[in-house]
């Protein structure tokens, strides 16, 4: 399971580089200002993708496929996305998928057209002891360093149906989400079979329970990834007696 922040570093280049029609022209200043910006969003992207930020410190190429949580923010609501690095294809597991349009959300979209684009930046392709990409029929003539033609191909998006759904009154996203994460990562496919979601939210938080009392009787702490903020500078007022008028 990928960082849930990868999808906002991927809609925030997309940006960049497919502005909308109506954007507006930006001065010098803030031109500079956006691609700063931008560059540092394509750091945390290809520290993501080479797995120098990752707990499971592994880098993409040695994995079939990655798991990304994404928020569609404007519902406040979290769907599953399983990246097929084989196949280039993007599954998209939505717990409200038979209550939506088949379209997949804008946020997938941007991410299947950039995801080429960073996979051929952080030289993914050229890392080959474990898979051959270019032998692969799903990369068959899209691989070539003279044209870059696997930037101007897109991942597929496959809006995967027949798996279990919340009810549209509940807030039960999260924990289907992760369920359809530990069903596809034991190798197993995800069916429209009965699913109770009290039941598996009490199991989950019965394990992470479990998990942090073990933790806490072996000693053991937990790194944290997060930088400290910065403090707040404060400017203190000056008292008007204390100002100077110089003539």
């Amino acid at each position: 399971m990928t960082s849930c922040f990868f999808k906002t570093y991927v809609e925030k280049t997309h940006t960049r580089y497919y502005p909308a029609e109506s954007a507006v022209d930006l001065s010098t200043q803030q031109d500079y200002a956006e691609s700063i910006v931008v560059a540092k969003n394509e750091d945390a992207i290809a520290n993501i993708i080479q797995e120098f930020c990752m707990p499971a410190r592994l880098s993409w190429y040695m994995v079939d496929e990655v798991y990304v949580p994404i928020n569609c923010g404007e519902e406040f609501h979290w769907v599953l996305v399983v990246i097929v690095l084989k196949e280039r294809l993007i599954r998209v597991y939505d717990s409200l998928s038979s209550k939506r349009e088949k379209e997949p959300p804008i946020k997938i979209q941007k991410l299947a057209v950039m995801l080429p684009i960073y996979l051929l930046d952080n030289d993914f392709y050229d890392k080959t002891e474990r898979t051959d990409w270019p032998s692969l029929e799903a990369y068959k003539g899209k691989i070539t360093q003279q044209t870059g033609l696997v930037n101007e191909i897109s991942f597929d998006v496959d809006y995967v149906q027949n798996i279990p759904q919340q009810a549209s009154d509940s807030w039960d996203c999260g924990v289907f989400l992760c369920a359809y994460a530990e069903i596809l990562s034991e190798g197993l496919q995800v069916h429209s079979c009965g699913f109770d979601s009290a039941c598996q939210r009490t199991r989950y938080a019965s394990l992470l329970w479990y998990y942090g009392v073990e933790k806490a009787n072996e000693g053991y702490t937990s790194d944290n990834g997060d930088p400290p903020r910065p403090r707040k500078s404060v400017i203190e007022e000056i008292e008007a007696n204390a100002i100077v008028t110089l003539e």
